[in-house]
């Protein structure tokens, strides 16, 4: 497979690390769902685009094009003529059986009369239609499927440079998911795939409209992969909102680079959630990691709330971890969102960025710096080596635009209030912020106690 370096656009950045900078070890060989590989997709939906993709997609692939030169090059990418991912088995057994001559219990696929989703079998279903509108009817329980075979999946949208992070919408999700408030329990994913791991592997909204996935609660999820892994989406690309998903139960997480209780990693808004989660960052030069989402590339998080859980990283050189979400790079907000009693523990050698809310955050214009704001970080813990450095109650620190850059990502802290406790950590480890270079303005009540050897700042 083609060798390519792939750097910080999260999501992209992991697909590779495009979006915080960091290298991987394993090759990336392409993936595609088990059904319908073959299969072209109408690239149109019903649902009226809740935002003109273009000039982000357009930044984004431009972010890309200039970052493919800075990971190292054991970086394998995922193109359309690349050799594609396909299960052995799905290992499937569901145990309600669904013999009616339709495909779903109701409807015709519109946004005015969307899918109706009542079975586990016909929530499998919906993999055969990318583009269609489904709504759930009752609540489903996947413990009939050994191993889930995530719907939509990452391929690149042409092997052009520009598109090598691109998703095709033909194997990208497309359509809208409305979980109607019912819950989709005992969902197990044991992935082989390089990326792209959740109920749903990969969303994208297209040029003709939006996609969309929430209203629904995940109860129970065991989720593995390398990159991109989440609850609900592995990779949640542009116009695709995700709102309103409740992350409950027992659930387990583990990955290497991009790893969020609801989204791996995300390039549109992701609102009104709610996670608890055990999520375990696996090897050496492991990143991005949070109960919400493990990265954001420009994209927001706003009224979201974490409840107890952890993040656990043991390898070295790992960095970007959050109890809301690792590394929202370039997100221009982060608002009214609320963690408390999670358990942040980093124990391995030279790592950094590491923080109660975020591992760092903040956009590269100066002139419009990120917004963190009316955040609460309640009885948080972080446990990191006395070689982790940028650790902060809040935020560890901002961040370069890529690796070796000298542009600086800069951010206003406003209506915040931490409580907690910091042991361990190196350089620049603060109650609030980490390292404050790139905090414009901070107004912070109370602050995490610090103890250890770490060099204090903020």
């Amino acid at each position: 497979m083609k060798k390519r370096v792939l750097f910080l656009t999260l999501a992209l950045v992991f697909l590779v690390s495009a979006l915080c900078g960091c290298s991987s070890k394993e090759p990336a060989p392409a993936m595609t769902s088990s059904q319908n590989t073959e299969e072209t997709k109408e690239s149109s939906t019903e649902t009226p685009a809740v935002q003109d993709s273009s000039e982000k997609e357009d930044s984004a692939k431009d972010i890309a094009s200039e970052n493919t030169a800075n990971v190292s090059s054991s970086d394998t990418s995922v193109s359309a003529s690349d050799s594609t991912y396909v299960p052995e088995s799905e290992d499937k057994t569901p145990a309600d059986s669904d013999t009616s001559a339709s495909p779903f219990a109701g409807g015709l696929g519109t946004a005015e009369d969307p899918w109706q989703v009542a079975t586990a079998e016909q929530l499998d279903r919906v993999r055969d239609d990318l583009t269609a509108h489904y709504v759930l009817t009752s609540d489903i329980d996947l413990s009939g499927f050994d191993n889930w075979n995530p719907i939509g999946s990452f391929m690149s949208k042409s092997d052009a440079p520009e598109d090598a992070e691109v998703p095709h919408p033909d194997y990208a999700f497309t359509g809208t998911f409305d979980g109607a408030g019912r819950t989709i329990s005992n969902l197990s994913i044991a992935s082989e795939a390089p990326m792209g791991v959740g109920l749903f592997g990969c969303a994208s909204g297209t040029e003709n409209g939006a996609a969309f996935i929430g209203h629904f609660t995940l109860k129970n999820v065991n989720a593995s992969g390398f990159y991109l892994v989440g609850g609900a989406v592995g990779l949640q690309f542009m116009n695709c909102p995700v709102s309103d998903i409740h992350l409950v139960g027992e659930n387990k997480l583990t990955g290497l680079q991009g790893i969020g209780g609801i989204v791996g990693t995300g390039f549109d808004l992701i609102s009104d959630c709610s996670a608890t989660a055990d999520i375990t960052v696996s090897g050496d030069d492991g990143a991005c990691a949070g109960l919400i989402a493990g990265g954001t590339t420009m994209s927001s998080i706003k009224n979201c709330e974490v409840v107890g859980g952890s993040i656990t990283a043991t390898g070295n050189t790992t960095w970007g971890f959050g109890a809301l979400c690792g590394a929202p790079w370039g997100a221009a907000e982060l608002m009214d969102c609320k963690v408390s009693d999670t358990v942040i523990s980093v124990s391995g050698e030279n790592n950094r960025l590491v923080g109660g809310l975020v591992g760092f955050g903040g956009t590269y214009d100066p002139t419009a710096p990120a917004q963190i704001s009316g955040c609460t970080i309640e009885n948080v813990t972080i446990n990191v080596s006395k070689t982790t450095d940028s650790v902060g109650g809040l935020i560890g620190a901002g961040k370069e635009m890529m690796e070796g850059s000298d542009v600086m990502s800069s951010f206003t802290v406003s209506n915040c209030s931490v409580s907690g406790s910091i042991t361990g950590g190196g350089n620049n480890v603060g109650a609030v912020v980490g390292d404050p270079a790139c905090a414009v303005s901070m107004e912070c009540e109370g602050g995490m106690t610090v103890s250890g050897e770490a060099n204090k700042a903020a």
